[in-house]
């Protein structure tokens, strides 16, 4: 393959879907008041219970800078709270508000909605194989 053809590379169509998904899945979740990166903080609520801001950042792996911003926008947006750890002064506990629990139905409607948009087309087996080809990709890269 000639070095000019990058767009026959994985790379770059990972690239490009990472791109677009986090585009439309920006677009598809703005009438509820959240982005994507928002949606990310607050499944790890939905599903862990309250956290600290340290547990959210070893699930969804973003610079701390960026998830401080993101937990202040959703506190200010009324969707979860923190409060000051009893056991540590130091550590903020991260907890959903009745709004921010009351948003996880119509959020991931959004997005298992997103999903079969991205998939259509695909056989069953074929996602089966794509999750577990991007699985192996991912673990590739660290």
């Amino acid at each position: 393959m000639a070095q000019n053809e990058f767009s026959n590379h994985s790379g770059y169509f990972i690239q490009e879907i990472a791109r677009k998904t986090n585009y439309l899945l920006n677009l598809s979740l703005s009438p509820l008041g959240i982005s994507y990166a928002q949606f990310r903080v607050l499944n790890c609520l939905w599903k862990k219970g309250v956290l600290t801001q340290k547990q959210i950042h070893e699930f969804i792996d973003v610079k701390p800078s960026t998830l401080t911003g993101l937990v202040d926008l959703l506190s200010v947006k009324g969707f979860l709270r923190r409060t000051v750890s009893e056991e540590d002064a130091r550590i903020n506990r991260i907890s959903l508000t009745d709004k921010g629990a009351g948003l996880q139905e119509a959020a991931w409607e959004t997005i298992e909605a997103f999903e079969q948009r991205m998939t259509h087309g695909i056989s069953d087996d074929g996602k089966k194989e794509l999750i577990q080809s991007l699985k192996r990709i991912n673990c590739n890269l660290g």
